[in-house]
This record gives structure tokens, C-alpha cells and sequence, in this order.
């Protein structure tokens, strides 16, 4: 596999743990791999999907386990927290 391919990757599975300062890093090491912007922006669109599917899927399997769930921000409204 070529260095701009595992960049990508590297780019999207950052996004989908939520690792800024990784993100940050491999989005550089992406460009001086030769990546461009719009296919760094599909690396975490694809991690997004996965990040989705996944969430929806646990959701529904805690639903059916604990019964509905309420869903509430961990922060206050228009704080840096959740922004």
C-alpha cells in the first residue's frame, strides 16, 4: 500500500476515534504524501459513514437492552464542549 493510501486511512480512522492533534498530523502527512484536500474530505466522509453506522447500531442494541434512551448534551448549550 502507498504512503498517500495509508495516510488516508490514518486521516479516517483519527476522525472516527476523535483524535484532533492525530487528525491534525496525518492531514499533513496526507498533503506531503500527495493528497488533496477533496481526498482527505472523502477519508472522513467514509469515516464518517462507518462512525454512523456503528453509533446508530449500538444505539439500538442499548435500546433493546435498557429499554429507550434520553439523549442529553454532556455540556451546556454553546459551550467549547460538544461544539
Amino acid at each position: 500500500m502507498d504512503k498517500k493510501t495509508k495516510e488516508l486511512i490514518a486521516l479516517g480512522a483519527a476522525y472516527a476515534v476523535n483524535c484532533q492533534p492525530c487528525m491534525e498530523l496525518h492531514k499533513q502527512q496526507a498533503a506531503e504524501a500527495g493528497a488533496n484536500a477533496q481526498e482527505m474530505r472523502a477519508a472522513i466522509e467514509v469515516a464518517e459513514s462507518v462512525k454512523k453506522g456503528a453509533y446508530d447500531k449500538a444505539k439500538k442494541s442499548a435500546g433493546h437492552l435498557f429499554g429507550d434512551l434520553k439523549e442529553e448534551r454532556c455540556c451546556p448549550e454553546g459551550s467549547k464542549c460538544c461544539s
